[in-house]
């Protein structure tokens, strides 16, 4: 027994000298990583948001900062927000909370009372964190961030008006088409004709030189391939120029021009008793199909498809040879026509035709989905009426939808057919400014995002992007006269600095 207690008091007393060894010798465990926060998040509440639960903060530890890269909804109350806050064992978790007016700010104490709401509404909240050795401390920005503007700038804003490009004054008729990755706007004012070009339209760098045609061309006929641009003449004779301005005769009567496919034109003739498919350069010809459109179709749109071995271009729309509307998708692939569409437009002819992107959040998971987009705008009804309506397609033409109300073209647009809708990329950076006329624009739905990124993929710091803008060129009144206009619209999210 005795023996048993002495070998206590030796272990003790070893114990004992250890600890004051190491006190001696000042060894301090590094407890530093006890400040660092290894996971943030807001506490669900459906009265705030759906799912905000599951709002994606990012934390950078080399600069302290904690935030959600995309933007909550414009509008979110964040007045009442229960965060969620993980450390590696932080003695002091304190949120000092700024407060307007210059007062002081509110501090909660997070340890022992992690569900009080907190106002992120008046900036950055400060995370205060102690280690649990009370040697060191780390402070982190909280932001919340909410979209800052109007509720129609998430959306379409900046929509924006020019006249069309030309030498003269009030043209009463126009073309414009996309040709070696410029824009071609050919208009025609009395007798007298002007064709401008230009790389990008957004900057108003137009080239414009007056034209003289050795014939009468039918303007709205102009079209271009990869290759050279296109005209009618009034009796329908096909012309071919590589600069606008020489023009040489193909040897070929047309009745319509619908698009080129790569280097190939392709188009319509009419013939003794009906009317043939035709290209040039020449190949063989073929009767068109009794559904097939003769006039009023929409502009050619480009796709390549996972389903094809051959890219195809589409159009939508026009009068059939007996003068009925049509507001079906037809497609060529290099060797033939053929209708895709299973659930087609409103009949509709002369409407702008274009592809774009849209972005779609699944709000339960805020994950974001990136859509090609087919958006087809105007046109004219089976009644002749203009129409201003908005269109879209998710599956290159096969089903088509009036898009959501919200989406249409605001007020100040009328209704038109036969203009023509070009997307030009804008190079943008912070300091972008506008010389265009701006209006008030309607908001979309809040499913018009941009891809989020949880982490960057850049190498570098962006300082300068590329903003997709759509120009709507001339139009028609439904009683055809011309619109001296060219509008501007984007989706307001994709002038915005990418995520980083």
């Amino acid at each position: 027994m005795i023996r048993k207690f002495l070998l206590n008091i030796i272990i003790v007393a070893t114990a004992i000298a250890t600890v004051s060894c190491n006190k001696d010798s000042d060894a301090i465990i590094d407890d530093s990583g006890s400040v660092a926060v290894t996971s943030f998040s807001l506490s669900e509440n459906e009265y705030i948001l759906s799912n905000l639960d599951s709002v994606y903060f990012s934390i950078d530890l080399n600069k302290a900062l904690i935030y959600n890269a995309d933007s909550l909804p414009y509008g979110t109350n964040v007045t009442k927000l229960v965060p969620v806050i993980v450390t590696d064992g932080s003695s002091v978790a304190e949120l000092h909370i700024p407060r307007p007016n210059g007062q002081p700010d509110s501090v909660i104490n997070y340890i022992t009372n992690s569900t009080d709401s907190v106002d992120f509404s008046n900036g950055p909240v400060t995370l205060h964190l102690v280690s649990q050795n009370g040697d060191f401390s780390r402070d982190y920005k909280i932001h919340v961030n909410v979209h800052q503007v109007k509720p129609d700038s998430l959306y379409w804003n900046k929509l924006a008006r020019k006249n069309l490009p030309s030498k003269f004054g009030i043209p009463n008729v126009q073309k414009t088409v996309k040709y070696n990755e410029q824009a071609v706007c050919l208009t025609k004012a009395g007798n007298k004709y002007c064709i401008a070009t230009s790389d990008n339209p957004g900057n108003n760098d137009w080239q414009t030189i007056e034209v003289t045609f050795p014939f009468t061309p039918d303007v709205e006929s102009l079209n271009a391939t990869d290759d050279a641009l296109y005209i009618l003449d009034a009796n329908g004779k096909l012309y071919k120029s590589t600069d606008g301005i020489s023009w040489e005769d193909c040897n070929a009567t047309w009745s319509h021009i619908y698009g080129g496919y790569g280097t190939t034109l392709l188009g319509v003739e009419k013939s003794a008793d009906w009317y043939n498919h035709v290209t040039y350069p020449a190949s063989e010809k073929s009767a068109i199909e009794w559904d097939f459109p003769v006039a009023g179709t929409s502009q050619f749109v480009k796709y390549d498809s996972d389903w094809s071995e051959s890219s195809q271009v589409i159009m939508i729309g026009g009068l059939r040879a007996d003068g009925a509307t049509i507001g079906d998708t037809w497609g060529y692939d290099g060797s033939q026509w053929a209708k895709i569409s299973s659930k087609p437009i409103s009949l509709r002819s002369g409407m702008a035709l274009f592809s774009y992107y849209t972005y779609k959040t699944d709000t339960t998971t805020w994950s974001v989905s990136k859509h090609p987009t087919l958006i087809a705008i105007g046109g004219y009804n089976e009644y002749g009426y203009a129409k201003k309506d908005v269109f879209i397609s998710l599956n290159q033409g096969i089903n088509w939808k009036l898009a959501d109300d919200l989406m249409q073209l605001p007020d100040y647009i009328p209704e038109m057919g036969y203009a023509q809708a070009l997307v030009f990329p804008t190079e943008f950076n912070a300091r972008s400014t506008s010389e265009w006329e701006e209006f008030d624009a309607k908001k979309l739905p809040f499913w018009w995002q941009i891809e989020r990124h949880a982490y960057s993929r850049a190498s570098q710091a962006i300082t300068k992007w590329d903003c997709p803008y759509i120009y709507l060129f001339g139009g028609r009144s439904e009683r055809t006269q011309l619109y001296n206009t060219v509008w501007r619209g984007v989706i307001n999210r994709l002038m915005f600095k990418p995520v980083q």
